[in-house]
């Protein structure tokens, strides 16, 4: 039997969090949804998720100081990230910062999962999922 994966889900747009968590829960996994950075590292902390799938301009905190911050605590989140004012700059500093994927919006739901599959292999190794 497959792994059961835990999700941080942060993403301030009500409607595309739901879309999300719905998605996800569709696949088996077990989603922690979130609606603002601060929300999101209180949910981290509770629920040790595998890893994340957060929106870089988040209310409260970004997704990159969700990041940052769980990290001060000793915890390393593996992260999608995904924004859709992003600019280069931004999208190049995540990446420096150890994020595994930056995806645009609006997602394409194919390559979501395919990041989503290649972070579980690469982290979790080939029989993750």
């Amino acid at each position: 039997m497959p792994r059961r994966f835990s999700v941080l889900l942060a993403e301030d747009d009500d409607p595309l969090r739901r879309c999300l968590a719905e998605l996800l829960v569709e696949q088996g996994w077990s989603v922690h949804a979130a609606g603002s950075g601060i929300e999101a590292v209180e949910l981290a902390r509770q629920h040790q998720p595998d890893f994340s799938l957060l929106d870089l301009h988040l209310p409260g905190l970004s997704g990159l100081e969700v990041l940052r911050l769980l990290s001060s605590e000793g915890r390393t989140l593996p992260s999608i990230m995904m924004s859709g004012e992003a600019s280069t700059a931004e999208t190049r500093l995540a990446m420096r910062r150890g994020v595994f994927r930056f995806l645009h919006k609006p997602l394409d739901l194919i390559h979501l999962r395919q990041s989503m599959d290649l972070l579980i292999q690469h982290h979790f190794g080939a029989g993750g999922r």
